[in-house]
């Protein structure tokens, strides 16, 4: 409606933090080759992002007897969080230069 870019990227999610499978690795080079933006951090399958909706919860909340590897889980989510931010300052500050 006010015709200006919205900043934007593809986000990868429920990978193996352990295994890149060759079909995962295939359409990330896909995206890229397209010109498409994406994240640089993948939200992994975490026990923990599961359980944010089983007990409805947020990740600080949850019990670690209940949940395995919620500090893992909260390091991916701040690792992705600070590259939402670092997206939009960057963006902030190609408008700004405009």
């Amino acid at each position: 409606m006010s015709r200006r870019a919205v900043p934007y990227g593809v986000l990868i999610t429920r990978t193996n933090p352990a295994i890149r499978t060759r079909t995962a690795t295939h359409l990330m080079n896909t995206f890229r080759e397209a010109g498409i933006a994406m994240f640089d951090t993948e939200l992994h399958e975490r026990e923990a992002f599961k359980a944010l909706f089983a007990f409805n919860q947020p990740l600080s909340h949850l019990d670690p007897k209940d949940v395995s590897n919620i500090d893992k889980a909260v390091a991916n989510a701040e690792e992705y969080a600070s590259e939402v931010v670092n997206m939009l300052r960057a963006n902030q500050q190609k408008g700004a230069a405009a």
